[in-house]
């Protein structure tokens, strides 16, 4: 199959290194390109990632009956290799509380924490081991093209990719290429306008983050807990112990300048607590993509993963979990279309479709957008009434901030009725955002179920216009 079939990656994220691991231990010849380094590849920081996502591209996540009791035990991951990626302090349960802190929550919190860079390398290492080959310090730049202009019709047959060190271009021919180059999408993009999926992603896909690791001071008398403050400044703000020495805190906001700059809502923080001393050990910050995916994942002859395809959860910007699960089902695709020989859209379709509808990931992603584009304008005052008044209640906050879109039953909604009574305006923006956030995950629960270009333009259309109904 190898000498017959031949994919590249562009990056290698934590999707593009599962694409590439899954599909080299099926004997596929497999090249990753990734313009940074081995030493520094993701981000300096811990991030949560979904335990079903760990399980799914396997991994052994920690479970609850090893959470809160101090370090965790080395875990195996598949290939029976000794892991340090997660950090000794998880969370089975954690406090969310409203803007104003008059009122809390406490939600299943179905993530654990991960540390970004040292799973980067294992990663990387697992697609090594398998048989992918994976150079750094290589910068793809563009698409080779071929074909017409519509997503059916337009063909991708390579790419082209500059050596840093020795600043040589070249060519590569390659069955399949897969486009795993971060929120810039630099290969999507390139695709014709008329494929319907190469838009750029707006500013107001976007939160701004930072975050910070410092060393705790165990002197002072500071009680603050792990928790997650929802809604604040637009976004949200937390604190995580990673351990009995470290402080991990920080915040993310809506990308506006009319919003306050995380670093600063996180330097006000640390000043009424004690404990977080003022020794950094890690952390950054930037732009977090936490917008929609395009219409669709693949076209003749390339996939999208990662970022590049927006598989970020939109209420937290976690998008590790979800890039390792795209890069699995992408893999899946692209190692039955080379069976078959295939590489145009009715081969790959099955990415699409498994993504979106199949396993619930992308029309679950897609209604919590459209709730976060108008909740968004909500001040903290009525979020923090929505909390008071159970209107926000533990259930809802725990399917959103796990990736999951709950649509409204009649229970809830009479009791969202009678607690919501004394704010009807809130009450209607409330309403407008759960009734298009069910518009969307039915459309996506929807996605077609087969590549035909007239079904999916009509399906894309339609998607436009739903989510442009909940934007200003």
């Amino acid at each position: 199959m190898s000498d017959k079939f031949k994919v590249v990656v562009a990056g290698a994220g934590p999707g593009g290194c599962i694409f590439a691991r899954d599909l080299a231990k099926a004997g596929i010849d497999v090249t990753v390109y990734e313009k940074g380094e081995y030493e520094t590849i993701g981000h300096d920081w811990s991030d949560a990632m979904e335990r079903s996502a760990l399980a799914e591209t396997g991994f052994d996540a920690p479970f609850e009956g090893l959470l809160n009791t101090g370090p965790l035990v080395k875990i195996k991951d598949s290939t029976g290799n000794v892991t340090g990626i997660y950090e000794q302090h998880a969370y089975p349960y954690m406090e969310v509380w409203a803007p104003d802190y008059s009122s809390r929550k406490i939600v299943n919190f179905r993530y654990v924490t991960t540390d970004r860079r040292t799973l980067g390398k294992l990663l990387v290492d697992q697609a090594r081991q398998t048989g992918a080959k994976v150079l750094f310090r290589h910068e793809v730049l563009d698409l080779i093209l071929g074909g017409g202009s519509r997503l059916g019709n337009v063909e991708v047959k390579g790419i082209v990719v500059k050596d840093i060190e020795t600043g040589e271009t070249k060519s590569v021919q390659a069955d399949i290429v897969a486009d795993d180059t971060g929120f810039n999408a630099v290969l999507r993009t390139k695709l014709p306008e008329t494929t319907g999926i190469a838009r750029k992603f707006s500013s107001d896909e976007f939160a701004m983050v930072y975050r910070t690791v410092r060393k705790r001071d165990k002197n002072p008398i500071d009680p603050v807990n792990d928790h997650y403050r929802y809604g604040y400044n637009t976004g949200y703000q937390w604190i995580q112990y990673l351990n009995e020495d470290e402080i991990d805190t920080g915040a993310g906001v809506r990308h506006d300048p009319k919003n306050p700059d995380p670093k600063d809502i996180v330097k006000e923080f640390i000043s009424r607590h004690p404990s977080i001393s003022g020794e950094v050990v890690r952390g950054g910050g930037g732009l977090c993509l936490v917008g929609r995916s395009p219409a669709s994942l693949v076209a003749k002859g390339f996939v999208v993963i990662g970022d590049a395809a927006s598989q970020t959860i939109p209420m937290t910007g976690c998008g590790a979990g979800g890039a390792m699960v795209g890069g699995k089902y992408a893999a899946e695709a692209v190692l039955a279309a080379a069976q078959n020989g295939k590489t145009g859209c009715d081969a790959l379709w099955e990415y699409n479709f498994k993504w979106f509808a199949g396993s619930k990931r992308g029309a679950n992603y897609a209604g919590l957008t459209a709730l976060r584009n108008i909740l968004q304008d909500l001040t903290h005052e009525e979020i923090s009434f929505l909390f008071r008044q159970d209107i926000l209640n533990n259930e809802m906050l725990t399917n959103s901030i796990n990736g999951i879109f709950t649509m409204p039953d009649l229970l809830t909604m009479v009791k969202t009725l009678v607690g919501g009574i004394t704010r009807p305006a809130i009450l209607l923006k409330l309403n407008a955002a759960t009734t298009a956030g069910t518009k969307i995950f039915k459309h996506y629960m929807a996605y077609p179920g087969r590549w035909d270009a007239n079904l999916f333009e009509s399906w894309r259309l339609k998607a436009d216009k739903l989510f442009a109904a909940t934007v200003k």
